[in-house]
Formats: structure tokens, C-alpha cells, sequence
């Protein structure tokens, strides 16, 4: 989340950017690094060579509406390529994340026990609701914290990129191997055909922690690319690439910094590589 704004449905959750901090970690990653387009991503994967120049390619998840209000028009200024990851069910404000939904009842009415609840209790979070009068749909309706079709497909064509990030939203860890297989293909098959996509990519909700070789073996034939969150690490699954999360009460220079130092760490100790 990039704004400058109060979030009812995110301040619980994960720490905000202001539009400031986020123009500032950009500055300091062009300065050390290359920007690189999807495309190059995935070509570079393929290959299996060492880019020529440092580079980065930025991702963001959720598929929020501030990507389109904010996000874009900054890195269309700065010429920074980007890759947008979407929840399908999301699409034009349908349903509502379920952490979104612990968010506004800890909000509105301190209940923060909701923030505890997981992704297969989400039925006790419509019940609470219901009781208090509270409308999620009325909220999804007046808010629109998602982006619509139109919105996406502007993005497109602005030369942005989309993967899939699963259908709603669920820890994989808590569902079965046979669901994340569902759950993986069925979004990015939806975004390609709803979006005319020549490429497939995905990005797990939360974390990829706990994914077994199986479910690889049978989504990465299918895929160019998939993406975890574990930091600056390596992983045997050569499809898989693990991002850096951008979203800390930190300057992006000391969370770059202090994932180089922590992988020097734990490549002394040969913890560097994630294993399946």
C-alpha cells in the first residue's frame, strides 16, 4: 500500500507508504540498480546467466486501487517497469479480502480478536457483521479498494505487467495441495484470457514457506515464473524467485542492506537456499 491516506481496511495490517517514502526507496534503487521489464525477467530466468548490470524488477500484490491512482502515474514518470499480482474473485470490487475484513471490524468496533481468525473462519467475520449491521458490500460498493477491469486493462496497455495471486486470498499452508494447484492456475488462466496475457506468472498470497516439490512439479510447466516472499534467497525450485518485501517501517536502503548482510550470514552457515 502506497498513500498518503488512512486505510480502514489495511491499517491494522501492514505498514503504509506515504507517497514521499516510496518516490524516496525508488530514488535509491535506480541510483544502485537497473530496472528490467517481466519479459527480461523471464528471459533471464530461462538463460540461466548472471544479468551484465544490477538490476531489479518491482512487484506489488493485491491488486489495490492505489496501484492505478498512485503507484502507476510515479513509475511511468520514473520509467520503472512493474508487475502488478491479482486476486481474481477482487476483480471489480466482487468480494472482499478476508484479512480486509478482520481490518474494519478490529477497526470500527475494536474488535481485534477478528485480526487472529483464519482464512476458513471468514463465515464468523460475516456472522460479526451481520450482527453489528455492519455491510461489507455497501463498504466494497462505496470504497472500491480494488481495481476494476477498465482499470487493469488501462494498465496493460500502459505496458505494466499482471500475474495471478491466487483466487481469494487463502495461506497455502492451510489448504490442501490439490486447492493451491487450483487456486494458482485458475487465477492466471483467468487473467490471461481476460487480459490477452502472452506470458503466465504468480505470486503466492503471504508466503510460498511450507510449499512442497510436488505442487511445483505440477504448476511449473505451466508457468514462466513464480515468486515467494523469503528475502534474498536462493531457491533449488529454479522457476521460483523470492522477493524482497518493500512494506517495513524502514528506508528501502537499510532493508536492502540488511538483506545483503543477512545473506552473506547465512551463506557462511549454508542456510542461503531454500530447499523443498
Amino acid at each position: 500500500m502506497v498513500t498518503n491516506e488512512e486505510s480502514e481496511h489495511f491499517n491494522q495490517l501492514y505498514p503504509i507508504k506515504t507517497v514521499e517514502e516510496f518516490k524516496s526507496d525508488l530514488d535509491f534503487l535506480l541510483k544502485h540498480f537497473k530496472p528490467i521489464s517481466l519479459d527480461e525477467l523471464i528471459e533471464l530466468n530461462k538463460s540461466g546467466k548472471r544479468p551484465k548490470k544490477n538490476c531489479f524488477h518491482l512487484t506489488f500484490d493485491d491488486g489495490l486501487k492505489e496501484l492505478y491512482t498512485i503507484v502507476a502515474p510515479i513509475l511511468k514518470e520514473k520509467k520503472i517497469p512493474a508487475t502488478f499480482f491479482i486476486n481474481t474473485d477482487f476483480i471489480d470490487n466482487q468480494q472482499l479480502f478476508y484479512r480486509f475484513k478482520a481490518n474494519l471490524l478490529a477497526e470500527k468496533y475494536a474488535a481485534t480478536g477478528m485480526l487472529d481468525l483464519p482464512y476458513g473462519e471468514e463465515k464468523t467475520m460475516d456472522m460479526l457483521a451481520e450482527t453489528l449491521d455492519f455491510s461489507f458490500n455497501d463498504y466494497l460498493a462505496n470504497e472500491q479498494p480494488y481495481l476494476t477491469t477498465s482499470q487493469i486493462n488501462e494498465l496493460v496497455n500502459d505496458g505494466f505487467t499482471i500475474g495471478g495471486h491466487s483466487i481469494n486470498h487463502p495461506l497455502y499452508k492451510d489448504i490442501t495441495e490439490e486447492e493451491q494447484i487450483r487456486q494458482t492456475l485458475e487465477s492466471v488462466n483467468i487473467l490471461v484470457d481476460k487480459f490477452k496475457l502472452n506470458y503466465k506468472v504468480f505470486s503466492f498470497p503471504f508466503t510460498d514457506d511450507g510449499i512442497k516439490k510436488d505442487f511445483y512439479m505440477n504448476v511449473n510447466p505451466l508457468l514462466d515464473l513464480t515468486f515467494g516472499t523469503a528475502g534474498l534467497k536462493t531457491d533449488l525450485t529454479p522457476k521460483n524467485l523470492q522477493r524482497i518485501p518493500m512494506e517495513e517501517n524502514r528506508k528501502g536502503i537499510e532493508i536492502i542492506k540488511s538483506q545483503y548482510l543477512y545473506y552473506v550470514l547465512k551463506k557462511l552457515i549454508g542456510k542461503n537456499t531454500i530447499k523443498r
